[in-house]
């Protein structure tokens, strides 16, 4: 079974309000750049650095997004979908949660679970819902 590991799930690892015993045993966990670089943009240079060693011993492997927006994706670490799934996660979130800044990378966070049939571990209950309405497996972490 593959996973994808939202960005929270590596904070609240980080945070202790989770274990590593929360996680599938046996799952292999996935990320993409998106999760990468929200950990880059963490100001406190040390909590940056616990997050980045907590994210390279939790995740399996990094894939790419299957869409790309321009401005947010990476050059070679995304695909050239046609974005109509990621269209619709994305209207669905900003419609859910008035907008909120990451709705960009958590709609491309949830495509790649969503296309790819694997689970998305989130604690983010917006990204989950609409994830679920689109057919993904979701293990949600409640705060």
């Amino acid at each position: 079974m593959k996973c994808v590991v939202d960005t929270n799930i590596i904070n609240r690892l980080i945070d202790g309000s989770l274990s590593t015993e929360d996680i599938p045993a046996e799952a292999e966990l996935v990320a993409t750049h998106v999760q990468i670089d929200e950990l880059n943009n963490t100001r406190d240079d040390e909590r940056r650095a616990r997050l980045f060693l907590r994210f390279a011993t939790t995740v399996d492997s990094v894939i790419p997004t299957e869409s790309t927006v321009l401005g947010v994706s990476r050059l070679g670490y995304s695909k050239l979908g046609d974005g109509g799934l990621y269209s619709r996660l994305k209207a669905e979130l900003d419609s859910l949660n008035k907008g909120k800044a990451n709705n960009t990378q958590d709609a491309l966070i949830a495509e790649v679970a969503i296309a790819n049939r694997y689970t998305l571990l989130t604690a983010d209950y917006h990204l989950a819902a609409v994830a679920k309405k689109h057919g993904c497996m979701v293990r949600h972490f409640a705060p």
